[in-house]
């Protein structure tokens, strides 16, 4: 099958070594269909760092992703691409003559919680384009089946037209990384022997000040030997998770490391005591798998996605209740009986994802469109 992936999404980020979320779901496809002998043709939308596509083959539309939506409302776009799908995985969804189209939509949240994401001058309208660009495709991927029901309430998407397609993990994150490794990060971030981790973009949806509340009521005891490690870009709307974190740093209970490697969050993750990741929303998780692979016991939240991507290998709590985060952090702080058992449950689970499994899963849905 001849694939056509967008690629805006990891394009830059081949250059500057950074990728988000969106770009490792994407790179991995990417190499996937290719070990799977379809030929994929990477393609992405210009903007001012990108004129010409980083792959070999690759291909850069000649008109750029607001233009594309303009003319989108009007007709299909004419391209000379030799394609029998294009799959978009970032949001960027055109209207293209004679050929179907996948959009991987990963939630709905922009329109579920638009406070966390619009401005009030411009989110009416970004709303109502990027739901009208959802009627382009003909089919769409998310990654959890608890994702259905918003993408239908909130993006106007039919049932008949969502399947669902879990994320993979990669191999790396189940390598042992060597104690001299390990010892270098702890010296290079001047970390504790133990610790409690937490890792994302710091945003709303990520209720990072509950954590560090909930974090503040365990035993002065608990605190002091196991401090709050928060790993974690600025991202938008993270006032109060900025001060939060200032809060834990003034008190000397924690450390914030803005940035940090892949090999070095391999690293964080093997080391930690437990992972906390009482999120408000997920489309998937997959920092619980990365803990899984880690063998690092993990807390996170009763809805959304995560109780469905952790099947049963997490301690779960309302990440609304403060008191409830902070009973879990302390049930897993102190008792090894039950991070043990969770360790063991999330080796288990781990084992049912895998990007080879959510390649081959994505073209059993391209097949259902292409005839």
């Amino acid at each position: 099958m001849r694939i056509g992936l967008s690629c805006t999404s990891i394009e830059p980020a081949i250059s500057q070594g950074k990728i988000d979320g969106i770009g490792t779901y994407t790179k991995n496809l990417l190499a996937e269909f290719s070990h799977l002998g379809h030929h994929v043709v990477p393609i992405s939308f210009p903007h001012p760092d990108l004129n010409t596509s980083t792959y070999e083959g690759g291909y850069i539309f000649p008109f750029s992703y607001t233009k594309a939506t303009l003319v989108s409302m009007l007709k299909p776009l004419h391209t000379q691409l030799n394609i029998d799908i294009f799959h978009t995985t970032d949001h960027m969804i055109p209207k293209l003559k004679n050929i179907p189209i996948v959009a991987t939509v990963h939630d709905a949240m922009m329109f579920k919680y638009p406070q966390w994401y619009f401005s009030a001058k411009f989110g009416v309208l970004k709303k109502w384009l990027r739901k009208l660009s959802f009627q382009w495709a003909d089919h769409v991927i998310t990654g959890s089946h608890s994702m259905i029901p918003e993408l239908v309430e909130y993006c106007g998407i039919k049932a008949k037209n969502i399947s669902v397609v879990y994320d993979g993990i990669s191999p790396c994150w189940q390598e042992t990384i060597t104690t001299q490794e390990k010892r270098q990060v702890i010296e290079k971030f001047h970390l504790p022997p133990a610790f409690i981790l937490f890792a994302g973009t710091l945003q709303p949806k990520k209720n990072l000040p509950r954590l560090i509340q909930a974090y503040f009521q365990l035993p002065i005891e608990l605190q002091n030997n196991f401090p709050l490690i928060v790993v974690g870009r600025t991202g938008w709307d993270a006032e109060e998770s900025i001060a939060s974190i200032k809060e834990l740093e003034m008190n000397k209970k924690g450390i914030w490391l803005n940035y940090v490697t892949i090999e070095e969050l391999r690293a964080l993750f093997q080391l930690a005591t437990i992972y906390a990741h009482p999120s408000l929303h997920e489309g998937f998780g997959l920092t619980l798998l990365q803990a899984f692979a880690a063998q690092t016991p993990v807390l996170t939240s009763n809805i959304t996605a995560m109780p469905e991507t952790a099947g049963g290998a997490a301690y779960l709590v309302n990440p609304h209740n403060v008191e409830e985060i902070r009973e879990g952090l302390k049930n897993l702080l102190i008792d090894a009986e039950l991070r043990d058992n969770l360790i063991e449950k999330g080796n288990r689970r781990m084992k049912d994802f895998s990007w080879r499994k959510c390649a081959e899963e994505t073209v059993k849905v391209y097949q259902t469109i292409v005839k």
